[in-house]
């Protein structure tokens, strides 16, 4: 081979490679708006108001007539685009005559049914009703202590269940089931989040518009119904990042969502409410904030309230939730987080664990009895 032929097809000189360009979450947007949108949130547009106004939560392809129905797939027209988990409209406040939900809020964990209950208080007029219906945890486990399965039985035949446990574990799992209620559980959650619970059956209602729109009954289904009259109203504060430390801006990425990165392990974002709130009408809060390696460990994201417990902070588990945004505190858990103390002022967040980490970052929520 002559030294030209040699030059012709030898290897050019390696060039260095230029630097990483820094990520973009608005640019994973444009490229995959799937995946971005899986560690983003919005506002809920309020669909037009009806009068009388009923809601009906997470219809699914059942519409009924006389009802605002909502669902996250809107599978037509008369069917308006509504994600439980995000944020619902600041103006539905003592809107809705009633509010209805078949088959729906077992498919969220604890904390987020807490959250939609909390937000249909909102949207609920004085004294109105949230009707719930559901699976029985308690009528499953009645039901698994004797199962024996027939040969056509609907869990032996389509999961090839043989067993009393599986079939407990499989009617709790079944199609995104998350979090089954008794009847007393949903009662306790309910009184929580300002209502009291009127067990009744899946047909007959307290409230005659609801009477006979279910779509399940007792005998058939192993479900269970409650009439959750609101008995207190519920206000819901939301609260800009005072400050973050620890973490670089990156960019904006919607209408009050950032997208950082963490230039130190443990970042901190405060919060800062407007007023003392006292620990007696609290009833929930969450922190909108999505950890990109949050599918890595788990565990990693903290809350401290009021400074109360800065050296043993409250940990969210990330199994725990639906999406990654939901950084949810309940009632019941409040007490684990302030000790003993009596009001709420400041609430400091950490969205992630070690340095290098990027993080959307957005208010926090907090709900509150009046």
């Amino acid at each position: 081979m002559t030294m030209a032929m040699f030059k012709r097809w030898s290897r050019p000189a390696e060039v260095p490679p230029a630097a990483p360009p820094g990520f973009s979450l608005r640019e994973l947007a444009r490229g995959n708006a799937r995946l971005a949108a899986h560690y983003l949130w919005g506002v809920n547009a309020a669909p037009p108001a009806a009068t009388p106004m009923y809601l009906h939560l997470g219809c699914g392809e059942r519409v009924l007539g006389g009802f605002v129905n909502l669902d996250f797939i809107p599978h037509d027209e008369r069917v308006h685009a509504w994600n439980l988990l995000d944020l619902w409209p600041e103006a539905w406040t003592r809107i809705a005559d009633g509010v209805f939900a078949e088959d729906t809020l077992e498919h969220f964990f604890h904390g987020e049914q807490a959250y939609i209950l909390c937000n249909a208080n909102r949207a609920l007029r004085d004294g109105a009703v949230a009707r719930m219906l559901m699976p029985s945890l308690a009528r499953l486990v009645e039901y698994s202590a004797s199962y024996k399965p027939a040969p056509d039985e609907f869990l032996h035949q389509v999961f090839g269940v043989e067993t009393g446990a599986d079939a407990l574990n499989m009617g709790m799992r079944f199609s995104g089931h998350r979090w089954l209620h008794s009847a007393e559980s949903l009662a306790r959650l309910a009184a929580s989040c300002g209502f009291d619970a009127v067990p009744t059956t899946c047909a007959e209602s307290t409230v005659p518009a609801f009477n006979g729109v279910n779509l399940r009954g007792e005998s058939d289904s192993l479900s269970f119904a409650h009439d959750l009259r609101k008995t207190r109203s519920i206000g819901r504060t939301l609260l800009a990042p005072r400050d973050v430390t620890g973490a670089r801006r990156v960019e904006a990425v919607a209408p009050g969502i950032d997208l950082f990165v963490s230039t130190a392990a443990h970042p901190t974002v405060r919060y800062e409410l407007p007023a003392a709130l006292p620990v007696d009408r609290f009833a929930c809060l969450n922190i909108r904030s999505s950890s990109l390696s949050s599918f890595l460990e788990h565990n990693q994201k903290w809350l401290v309230v009021d400074g109360v417990r800065a050296d043993d902070p409250w940990h969210f588990d990330e199994t725990m939730k639906s999406r990654p945004c939901m950084n949810l505190v309940t009632r019941n858990e409040l007490p684990l987080l302030v000790r003993g103390a009596s009001e709420i002022s400041r609430l400091v967040f950490s969205p992630v664990a070690t340095e290098g980490e990027y993080f959307a970052l957005g208010c926090g929520e907090v709900f509150a009895l009046e």
